[in-house]
């Protein structure tokens, strides 16, 4: 991975979210061996002499020519006479995020546009003190003595605490100032996604993204209605999953509208059935999607919803067929996957292992996978298979082609019968490039197929480190022809 500074144009005006969120209130922003206490950043803290906030984004992006070591920085990164210590949460405060990035800086970051867009990378100046957490969610960040901004960012969640470090110094930031918001809150520093639901008919993604602190849960379990820091959008018939909570409209309504397209960073369209994926028979709905990523957009599909990406990206991949309907809508099935890639199994194994086994808090159904069997994982409610993913190359404006095809993030056998054989591994999570945004793709459901339990299980894990890491800046290449 390369260290880079996030380039946003036209940043619009901010709106304060409204919600209380999930962190340690009673932790100072700093404690250890010496330095003050700073409170929470107010507007007036992040405005500058020039009336308003200042300073770049920074993310992280990936580098196509492999690891840069120490960031292309030689020596490392800049650093100082003082050190600061900490762990990054996500923003229900337990789960802990790796890779995200941790940099001082003297004034206030700009934080995240509350709209669609594209943030493109460029490489990161080596004066910038900055650091990367570990799989741990652990870090590590020398920087001047002094008054900082302290900014921590994964994805498109950004808190920036200002804070006052003493000379020769090694202090610990609270989570209040490194758990990522759950809120929308700028003047209070405080940057999170605008995400929106299509509320299907098979799959509880409502709960999984409480879990993860983006609403409250009724006994650690499900959803509280009303709750949720994300807009829902109806995609479903009423007879399975009724909805429990409010909507703002149907999901034509806001397929259908460039408008109210452009207003979210994060779609979601969890496992529902026809006859609300025909809605993509509708050309100019398909171009909308197909717009709305090439901006910026991040587009979460998961199984019988494949049409969703199907439509829209048809030369990303081939689907496996059963024999009998001649379609891609299987009979649903087990399977154990294997995690390919080497930073999403080191975030895995570094787990506590309350989170990697949830069945002590379940003892009511304790039947739950587990993540024991590293880099194998027990996946559960497939009803789809990728069959193939072949490459997508555009050009990279040198004249070499890139290929932005599907990145597999997990494999793992087929169900057979009808469907995918078991006899090989075929792709189950998987993510791509078009333009300027991400799409991603899950054979499974997102959540168990149940009447909810405490905790996250090993599918749900992977999908909060895929919403975060599909986040990041990246290239925006010319997208591939529609064929």
């Amino acid at each position: 991975m390369k260290l880079v500074w996030g380039i946003t144009i036209g940043i619009a005006a901010f709106s304060l979210g409204a919600c209380n969120e999930t962190v340690r209130e009673e932790d100072p922003v700093l404690g250890g061996s010496s330095g003050g206490v700073d409170s929470e950043p107010t507007g007036d803290d992040l405005d500058d002499e020039t009336g308003g906030p200042i300073g770049p984004l920074l993310d992280i992006g990936s580098d196509p020519d492999g690891p840069s070591p120490n960031g292309g920085c030689p020596g490392g990164p800049a650093g100082g006479d003082a050190t600061l210590r900490g762990t990054v949460f996500a923003p229900n405060g337990e789960l802990p995020i790796s890779g995200a990035v941790v940099w001082a800086q003297p004034n206030a970051p700009e934080g995240i546009p509350d709209h669609v867009y594209c943030e493109s990378c460029v490489e990161l100046p080596c004066a910038q003190p900055h650091t990367l957490t570990r799989p741990d969610g652990s870090f590590d960040l020398s920087l001047p003595s002094g008054t900082s901004w302290i900014v921590v960012q994964k994805g498109q969640f950004m808190r920036a605490t200002k804070v006052e470090v003493e000379p020769d110094s090694t202090e610990t930031l609270g989570t209040s100032a490194t758990t990522l918001p759950s809120t929308r809150a700028p003047a209070q520093g405080k940057w999170t996604p605008k995400i929106a639901l299509a509320w299907g008919e098979y799959d509880q993604l409502e709960d999984g993204l409480a879990k993860l602190g983006l609403g409250e849960l009724e006994d650690g379990r499900t959803l509280v209605p009303g709750s949720e820091r994300f807009d829902v959008w109806t995609n479903h018939s009423g007879d399975q999953h009724p909805l429990s909570t409010d909507a703002k409209g149907t999901f034509a309504e806001l397929l259908s509208d460039p408008e109210l397209l452009a207003q979210y960073h994060i779609i979601f369209v969890p496992c529902t059935s026809s006859p609300h994926t025909d809605l993509l028979d509708d050309p100019e709905i398909v171009e909308n999607v197909r717009h709305w990523v090439e901006a910026g957009g991040k587009w979460y599909v998961s199984d019988w919803s494949l049409a969703f990406l199907e439509k829209p990206f048809p030369s990303y991949q081939d689907w496996w067929e059963d024999d009998w309907s001649g379609g891609p809508y299987l009979d649903d099935f087990d399977t154990r996957g294997t995690v390919l890639d080497d930073d999403l199994r080191a975030w895995l194994d570094a787990l506590p292992p309350e989170l990697g086994d949830i069945n002590p808090q379940n003892p009511d159904n304790p039947v739950h996978p587990t993540l024991e069997h590293l880099p194998e994982v027990e996946l559960v409610d497939l009803w789809s298979t990728i069959k193939t993913t072949p490459p997508v190359l555009v050009d990279d404006g040198n004249g070499n082609e890139v290929d932005v095809g599907h990145r597999v993030w997990i494999e793992g056998p087929g169900g057979g019968g009808d469907g995918a054989p078991r006899n090989k591994d075929w792709p189950l999570a998987v993510t791509a490039e078009y333009g300027c945004g991400r799409m991603l793709f899950s054979s499974y459901h997102t959540v168990e197929w149940s009447e909810g339990y405490q905790g996250l299980t090993p599918q749900e894990l992977v999908l909060m480190y895929l919403i975060l890491e599909i986040g990041v800046c990246q290239v925006p290449y010319e997208p591939p022809p529609v064929p």
